[in-house]
C-alpha cells in the first residue's frame, strides 16, 4: 500500500495518522475484520498490494475511531474486573485445513461476563431504520473466541458502545427517533455457538474462492452499498481496489 496527500492534509496530522496504525493479525489467516470483508475485494487487495494507493484524507475517520479507542482503552486499564484490548487467536477445520482466525475484543467485563466493542460513528447509524449485520457478525465472532480462548461452553454477552461523532443535543429534544445521548450502547444478540462456527467456515470458504476464482465473484447489493437510486456507494466511493475490479468498470459503464 502507498499513500498520497492530495488534500494536503498537514505533516503532523500524517505523523498521527501513522503512529495509530497498530494493529496486527500476525500469523492468523484472517482478521476478524478481513473475514467480514467482501470477498472479492480482499482478494483484489492481496492481488494488487503493491500497485494500492490511498490517500491519507481516506483514512482521517479509523484515525478518530483509533484515538477514542486508545483513549477508553487508557481509562479503564486499571480496573481489575476488566480486561482491556485482547488479542485473541483460534484456529478453526474448514475442509481438512486449518485456519486460524485473530480478533482484537476491546473490553471484556470478567464480572458480567460481557463484550463490548466501540464504535465512532453517526448518530444515523444507530436509529431504528439503518441495519448494521457486520455489527452482529463481528461480536459473534469476538464471543466465539472468547469462548475458546478461555474453554468455555457458555458464550459471553455482548454489546456495542457506540460514540455519536455527529450528535446533537438540539435534536435529541425534539425528536423522538433521535438518540437522546451521543453514547449509544446496542445489545447483541448472540447466536448459537454451532451456528457461528457454520457462519465462520462459510466466510472462509467464500475467500478461499474468491483468491483463485476473482473475476467469477461478485460484490451482493449490501457488500456495494447500493442505494434507492441505483448508486454502488461503497464502489464509487469508498472502495481502494475499484480500479482493479471488472464488477466497477462494468457498473460504470452501465
Amino acid at each position: 500500500m502507498h499513500y498520497k496527500n492530495e488534500k494536503m492534509i498537514p505533516l503532523p496530522v500524517i505523523r498521527g495518522i501513522k503512529h495509530s496504525w497498530d494493529y496486527s493479525k500476525g500469523d492468523a489467516d484472517f482478521s476478524v475484520t478481513e473475514l467480514l470483508q467482501p470477498p472479492k475485494v480482499r482478494a483484489l487487495k492481496i492481488q494488487n498490494k503493491e500497485k494500492l494507493v490511498e490517500d491519507y484524507s481516506d483514512t482521517i475517520a479509523s484515525f478518530i475511531g483509533n484515538a477514542v479507542h486508545k483513549m477508553l482503552e487508557d481509562g479503564n486499564s486499571k480496573a481489575d474486573d476488566l480486561i482491556t484490548e485482547m488479542r485473541i487467536n483460534s484456529s478453526i477445520i474448514v475442509d481438512n485445513v486449518y485456519y486460524t482466525i485473530s480478533g482484537c475484543v476491546d473490553l471484556i467485563n470478567k464480572t458480567t461476563n460481557t463484550l463490548s466493542d466501540y464504535k465512532t460513528t453517526s448518530a444515523y447509524a444507530v436509529t431504528g431504520n439503518v441495519e448494521k449485520p457486520e455489527w452482529d457478525q463481528q461480536l459473534n465472532i469476538y464471543a466465539w473466541l472468547y469462548a475458546q480462548e478461555f474453554d468455555k461452553e457458555d458464550l459471553p454477552e455482548a454489546e456495542i458502545i457506540a460514540v455519536l461523532k455527529d450528535w446533537s443535543k438540539g435534536r435529541s429534544k425534539n425528536s423522538n427517533t433521535y438518540p437522546p445521548s451521543p453514547i449509544f450502547v446496542k445489545p447483541i444478540m448472540i447466536w448459537k455457538k454451532l451456528e457461528i462456527e457454520e457462519f465462520i467456515k462459510e466466510r472462509i470458504r467464500l475467500h478461499t474462492n474468491a483468491l483463485t476464482n476473482t473475476q467469477d465473484v461478485i460484490c451482493s447489493d449490501e457488500e456495494r452499498w447500493l442505494s434507492a437510486k441505483g448508486k454502488a456507494n461503497r464502489c464509487e466511493d469508498w472502495c481502494n481496489v475499484n480500479q482493479f475490479c471488472d464488477q466497477y468498470k462494468n457498473y460504470m459503464e452501465e
